[in-house]
């Protein structure tokens, strides 16, 4: 994984959450893994194909997802709130693996990404490609932020 890879995603993390959300992130942590298993309890997974492919995994708790929720659709009442955490997470990852992704294709070529899957809850188990993944992790008012990324170059 080369770590310029990433920087296009902390670009897109932080814009994203200052404008959408009014929300300053700032990193905590960078470490490499083995694959992009997430550590929170809410995961949005989303794929990448082109000339960069693999998968990017945005990770969240539960209290962080709701002050997303409540930031990118006010007025709602809380029992709304809550059947739209999952729609509201999905596209704040929408946002911010897009953004990256145009910025990514500007010195890689063609790169599309697959709609968001989102995994909730804690100790559930799944399988991630085995492929060396650069972990962020972002602070912020509302809580923590994990983004997994995993990618290499080259065509599926």
């Amino acid at each position: 994984m080369k770590v310029e890879f990433a920087n296009p995603f902390v670009q897109a993390a932080v814009q994203t959450f200052q404008k959408e959300i009014g929300v300053r992130l700032s990193r905590k942590d960078l470490k490499l893994k083995d694959s992009p298993v997430p550590s929170q309890a809410i995961s949005i997974i989303i794929g990448v194909t082109g000339a960069v492919r693999g998968q990017v995994v945005l990770s969240l708790d539960e209290n962080v997802a709701m002050a997303v929720t409540k930031a990118m659709l006010p007025g709602k009442l809380p029992v709304e709130l809550k059947k739209l955490v999952n729609s509201a997470v999905s596209e704040l990852a929408n946002i911010i693996t897009g953004q990256a992704s145009i910025l990514l294709a500007g010195d890689q070529g063609k790169i599309d990404i697959t709609p968001p899957a989102i995994i909730m809850g804690p100790g559930l188990r799944m399988d991630f490609l085995d492929m060396q993944t650069i972990c962020l992790t972002f602070l912020s008012e509302i809580g923590s932020l994990e983004l997994n990324i995993a990618l290499t170059e080259g065509q599926l």
